[in-house]
């Protein structure tokens, strides 16, 4: 596949996975101006926190800062992953019911949460082409 649209299909479903994490967050935090600002930011730090992947996984220093920052990634994806399924069961599936819509859900959240790591190892990555 090109590159070019690749970046361009991954990018599209890097920004439903932060709308999703901006939805999640909101309705983590509750109703307000305050709260929906704050959603908005932490979503965005985290989209830009789960797009450099790559280099966070890659940096073999065992020192605190590189070590911590592994940790804080592996809570961003899994934050990521319930905002995402949050948002993708009431935002996407609101009409389907029941397992079907469960399975339905996880599926979809695995795909969108995998976007910005799939974007990482095309921007970080020199051996992914």
């Amino acid at each position: 596949m090109n590159r070019s649209l690749l970046i361009i299909l991954l990018g599209v479903v890097t920004i439903w996975d932060t709308v999703t994490t901006v939805y999640g967050t909101y309705t983590i935090f509750g109703e307000g101006t305050i709260q929906l600002v704050v959603s908005i930011g932490f979503a965005l730090l985290l989209a830009g926190f789960l797009i450099r992947t790559i280099p966070i996984i890659k940096n073999p220093s065992e020192e605190l800062i590189p070590v911590g920052t592994k940790v804080l990634w592996f809570l961003a994806i899994l934050y990521d992953l319930f905002t995402s399924f949050t948002g993708n069961m009431d935002l996407i599936l609101g009409n389907a019911t029941g397992t079907q819509k469960v399975v339905l859900a996880i599926g979809l959240t695995l795909f969108v949460c995998s976007a910005p790591i799939g974007l990482s190892k095309l921007f970080f990555d020199p051996d992914s082409e």
